[in-house]
This record gives C-alpha cells, structure tokens and sequence, in this order.
C-alpha cells in the first residue's frame, strides 16, 4: 500500500467515526434538546401573548389620549364662553359690596 492509498484509508476511517459520533451524540442530546426547543416555543408563544395584550392597552391609551384631548377641547371652549358672564359676575359683586374708605 502506498502513502496516498494509506492516507485515503485513514480519511475514510475518521470521516466514518465522525459520522457515528455525530449519530451518537443525536441519540443521547436528540429528546434533550427538543424540549429544551418546546420551552423555548412556550416562552415565543407566552411573548406574543403578552405582545398582544401591550397592543391592546396601547390601542386604549390611544383612545382615552383621544377622550383627554378632546374633554381638553370643551373646557377650553367653554371657559372662553363664560368669560364675559364672569367678569359681569365680577363687575356685580364689587357694585354689591360697597369700598370703605
């Protein structure tokens, strides 16, 4: 046998016990690591509930952001309404009341 044939054989030989290593090693790791894959997938599917929900509370702040801004609006409007009627109000009580020197 010459060196190339001898060389040929020995890179059969390790790919061959690298293939039944990696084989064994599917074997004994294989169940481990499939459920360590499904808590993973329960804690994916856990994110995207709580994503959801983060969503839905996001969609409410909207709204009531919405309700705030526009309750913000009627005050406003109505306090520049009342404005005359409270300086009129204002004009009346200091008639009412007389100054004393």
């Amino acid at each position: 046998m010459d060196s190339e044939q001898l060389i040929d054989k020995v890179q059969v030989l390790l790919l061959g016990m690298e293939e039944r290593l990696l084989a064994r090693m599917e074997e004994r790791n294989g169940p481990r690591f499939d459920k360590i894959d499904a808590r993973f997938d329960g804690v994916d599917a856990r994110f995207d509930g709580v994503d959801a929900r983060l969503d839905g509370v996001d969609a409410r702040l909207d709204r009531l952001e919405t309700k705030v801004d526009s309750l913000s609006r009627e005050v406003r409007l109505n306090n520049e309404l009342l404005r005359p009627f409270m300086d009129v109000q204002a004009r009346l009580k200091k008639l009412e009341t007389p100054q004393t020197q």
